[in-house]
């Protein structure tokens, strides 16, 4: 060994492959000071939020950009397991099974109304061994754990990695992103959006609609949708026949008219953040699905106010798929970059958050407060509910308050209203698969065999599952449920109603009167629906299609236009103030959270080995019935998983495939 000086920047160099060192991490930590304030949980009223300031060590002034993301990589993980620790101790999700030294209905409870910002879900103090559990909570720091993560982002970003030294330009970030991805560099180890060299096409932007992070809420153009387009059209000869003509049903739209509404704004107000730099938009997007199934926009209200005559609508130059298509339509991409902007919220707060994490949650809460752990519907749903009670505590102490907030373009009030609006907006049957898809202008009897919806894989897919879950729900519970009376009869059942209902317990006065078998069969599915394929589609590709930021920004940081006029006069600067490319902490956050949310899932949590697991256990409890309907539902899976690849196989884009709902990458439970 030689005696020679190894230089520290050739080793320091080196990217951290695998993240901080546990141990060296912590140190930092303590060196810094960066440790949760011992605040109690009674001086709040319980509330998971602690006051913003007091005794709150402040923020690290200057970090690298890759450091950083690593350093928020670590501390999310850490939060989420210290809740998870506190829910295993505190005997909500316990690592070993216990048998309850309490009435559930005490230890399970809904957190009191209006208390807290966030719609119904667990009291993670109930009043059961109430200063016992407030002991550990507090000796845990957990009330203040989550604003760690708001310590750890630098005031300054000293290498901000998307900085070009030419200036910005759409082509220079493109380049950057792809050149980051060539050299494996900080999280760039999977592909996004950005590689594809048509990620801005009207192709890939339609494509999005059917099997992007958000495919549940294109819909049918109403008539009324079609008619003030058409009105708005009239300078517009070509579109306007093409919308007086064309058949009614081929139009589908994006709708993000009801954001003012939904955070108690006026219809003429702006939407802006607490610091005036992050703006949000309310877009509604006109489509037309061809008979060949290709989706195209057509039209972009970029951010709707109150009816189309009061807000700036924009008309494609492209009347068909056919059309050739400049790169250099700034007023056309800008637009669609709202459009983006809105389903960012409407994705990441509804559709992802209320939809599936807090909706499942109440039905968790609600079940074990009405069933005993012999009922048939709670030995079903019971394995679906693994980590999801500790990972939503985690989001509404972190996610929520100290990265979403950060990112998007309204107010923090703002945003909590909008998050109870879509609380209230959830219509429980109207959710049911063969319902949605229906009354979104879906007939789910001809996806398999209409080409005009060989593209939406993502509905193709999903009545299938839902078909097959319901088979497996249905051959379960038929083997201690043997009538319509039984079901009706059952004070368990009637219970769970009452507390999904009650305006002290969930809030859901859509979910239904349980009256039949097929009834609960129905609600059961929907239940294990949200927990795994539904969650599974939302989620695991938000690190492919949101973490290359200018394809879909959490929010837009320059003003808004005015007028058509206005519009039509951008060029690529006006488009390129919209992105955070002057703002590395917006930029950061936005680009990592979907990494953060979109680790694979794990081999043994998936609904394969699930499915697999509940069959030989039953086979060996000589439970023979419960092993023929798991048994059937492994082999139901695996003949699904290869349909789904032909379903994939059938899309046009033959880029990206559509493998996220793939049975053996489908999550068992809300894990994330």
């Amino acid at each position: 060994m030689g005696t020679a000086q190894v230089p520290v920047k050739s080793v320091t160099a080196i990217p951290l492959k695998q993240g901080w060192d546990e141990g060296a991490f912590t140190s930092e930590l303590l060196n810094k000071s960066i440790v949760p304030r011992a605040i109690s949980a009674a001086d709040t009223d319980k509330k998971i939020t602690p006051p913003k300031d007091v005794g709150k060590p402040p923020p690290i002034q200057a970090g690298t950009y890759q450091g950083t993301k690593l350093a928020l990589t670590q501390m999310m993980k850490r939060i989420e397991t210290r809740f998870e620790s506190f829910f295993d101790v505190a005997g909500f999700e316990t690592s070993v099974p216990l048998a309850l030294a309490v009435d559930p209905k005490s230890l399970y409870t809904f957190q009191k109304p209006g208390s807290d910002n966030y719609p119904p879900h667990l009291d993670i103090i109930p009043k059961v061994d109430q200063v016992n559990l407030l002991k550990i909570f507090d000796f845990m720091r957990l009330l203040d754990t989550g604003t760690l993560v708001g310590t750890l982002l630098p005031d300054t970003i000293l290498d901000f990695i998307h900085d070009h030294p030419e200036g910005f330009t759409v082509d220079s970030i493109e380049a950057r992103n792809n050149e980051l991805h060539k050299n494996k560099e900080d999280i760039f180890d999977e592909e996004n959006i950005g590689n594809r060299p048509d990620w801005w096409t009207d192709a890939v932007f339609a494509q999005q609609q059917f099997v992007g992070t958000n495919p549940t809420t294109i819909e049918q153009a109403s008539s009324e949708w079609l008619k003030d387009f058409t009105d708005a059209a009239q300078s517009n000869t070509e579109i306007q026949n093409l919308l007086s003509t064309g058949n009614p049903k081929s139009f589908y739209v994006q709708d993000c008219s009801y954001f003012r509404t939904a955070i108690g704004a006026d219809q003429q107000a702006d939407m802006i953040s607490n610091d005036g730099m992050r703006r949000l938009c309310a877009s509604v997007t006109l489509f037309q699905l061809t008979d060949a199934g290709a989706l195209h926009p057509l039209a972009i209200a970029v951010d709707y106010k109150g009816s189309l005559a009061n807000s700036v609508v924009i008309f494609n130059k492209r009347s068909s798929p056919s059309s050739p298509e400049s790169k250099d339509d700034w007023p056309w991409r800008y637009a669609k970059t709202c459009a983006q902007t809105s389903d960012w919220l409407r994705h990441e707060v509804t559709v992802h958050l209320i939809n599936t994490h807090l909706v499942e949650e109440v039905t968790i809460v609600a079940a074990h407060r009405a069933f005993s752990t012999d009922h048939p519907v709670y030995r079903l749903l019971q394995p679906h509910w693994l980590k999801t009670l500790s990972v939503n505590a985690a989001a509404r102490a972190t996610l929520v308050p100290n990265i979403i907030v950060k990112i998007v373009g309204i107010t923090d009030p703002q945003l909590y209203a909008f998050l109870r609006d879509g609380y209230k907006r959830f219509d429980w049957t109207a959710k049911y698969v063969p319902n949605d898809l229906a009354s979104r202008g879906f007939p789910p009897e001809e996806l398999a065999s209409n080409p005009k919806f060989h593209n939406y894989a993502y509905a193709r897919n999903m009545i299938l599952m839902w078909q097959t879950l319901r088979k497996f729900v249905s051959s379960v519970l038929a083997i201690d449920i043997h009538s319509d009376e039984q079901v009706e009869k059952d004070e368990q059942i009637a219970s769970w109603i009452k507390e999904m209902q009650d305006d002290n317990g969930g809030q859901m006065k859509s979910f239904p009167e349980i009256k039949t078998f097929e009834d609960l069969v129905d609600a059961v599915t929907m239940c294990i629906h949200i927990a795994s394929p539904q969650h599974t589609a939302i989620n695991y590709l938000q690190s492919y299609y949101q973490s290359f930021v200018i394809s879909k920004p959490s929010a837009l940081f320059s003003p808004l236009p005015k007028s058509l006029d206005d519009l039509k006069t951008y060029e690529e600067e006006d488009l390129l103030a919209a992105y955070p490319i002057k703002h590395a902490r917006e930029w950061l956050l936005a680009s990592h959270v979907p990494y953060l949310l979109s680790y694979r899932v794990a081999e043994e949590q998936n609904m394969l080995n699930f499915a697999l697991s509940t069959a030989k256990l039953a086979s060996l409890n000589n439970q023979t019935q419960l092993a023929a309907a798991a048994a059937q539902l492994y082999a139901d899976l695996m003949q699904l998983a290869e349909v789904f690849k032909m379903n994939s196989k059938d899309m046009d884009d033959k880029n990206k495939s559509y493998d996220v709902m793939d049975p053996s990458a489908t999550a068992v439970s809300i894990l994330l």
